[in-house]
């Protein structure tokens, strides 16, 4: 039998992401397909951290049987989507899913066109600058530019950050209208109630910072070395929010720098990715303020 790798829950870009309880919900529906949706989790499954995986660690990951989790990697390799690994029992992601991760960032030219952009700024500031979308919990990172020599971390297109815990995440809770954030707010909640204290306050001190001055700070909260802003990109009709965020090595990204150097550049930059989030009317009315 075929084997597939074992699956760290990578995620995958969704302009309408639904939390748990609407995705419970869902799989109810007479119109929802088991199968395909398990072949997709099973493709989740794989990141840049973890190439390679077995069945039996995907087995144990997705919950799946494992004859179930077979006849699945079979089907998917035969299509593409999944190619063997170094070893005979491993499976790597294959063109398949690279072409349609390609389509799914590149559909409007706004990861495109903002990359000269972040590099233009990252090399001059000698920073990181990435833009992030929301999926479920986590904001993917859909561009990235890095300054050579800098103190790096182990961020790329399609790591997936924290909501509740980075400034990108931040960024976009405060910048969503308050339906919107109360409903996502008790969503983290609930999934995390240990924890949800100590980040409630964290959010709740971005948003109040965002309300007053259009920016959110994360000064070594999320990495104890990098300190960080964060701003919202917001489409034109107000309905879509990404997020930029732009960090540097707390010895060389002071909050002083961050405020007065970094904050106009990145909203400067906002400004001019945002026309190109897709709008759901060709005629929405741009968002006040």
């Amino acid at each position: 039998m075929i084997a597939a790798r074992a699956c760290v829950k990578g995620r995958p870009l969704n302009s309408f992401p639904m939390d748990k309880a609407d995705m419970q919900e869902e799989t109810k529906h007479p119109m929802f397909v088991t199968a395909l949706a398990r072949g997709l989790e099973i493709l989740k499954c794989f990141t840049a951290d973890r190439q390679e995986l077995g069945t039996t660690e995907i087995a144990r990951e997705t919950g799946l049987a494992q004859s179930t989790v077979w006849r699945l990697c079979y089907t998917l390799t035969t299509l593409g989507y999944l190619v063997p690994g170094r070893t005979p029992d491993r499976l790597r992601i294959g063109a398949g899913v690279l072409l349609l991760g390609h389509a799914a960032i590149t559909h409007t030219g706004l990861a495109d066109f903002a990359q000269p952009l972040m590099k233009e700024l990252a090399d001059r500031f000698e920073v990181s600058v990435s833009l992030g979308e929301r999926y479920r919990d986590g904001m993917v990172i859909v561009q990235r530019s890095e300054a050579k020599g800098i103190l790096s971390v182990n961020l790329h297109i399609g790591s997936s950050l924290d909501i509740a815990n980075s400034s990108l995440g931040w960024a976009y809770i405060a910048a969503i209208d308050e339906d919107a954030r109360e409903a996502l707010l008790a969503t983290l909640k609930k999934g995390a109630p240990d924890s949800w204290e100590a980040r409630s306050r964290d959010i709740a001190e971005a948003i109040r910072h965002y309300q007053r001055n259009g920016f959110v700070f994360n000064l070594g909260k999320s990495h104890r070395d990098i300190n960080a802003i964060g701003v919202p990109v917001i489409s034109s009709d107000g309905k879509r929010v990404m997020a930029l965020t732009c960090g540097g090595a707390r010895s060389h990204m002071t909050k002083e720098r961050l405020v007065g150097v970094l904050v106009p550049e990145m909203q400067a930059l906002a400004q001019r990715i945002a026309p190109l989030i897709p709008v759901d009317e060709p005629s929405a009315a741009r968002r006040k303020g």
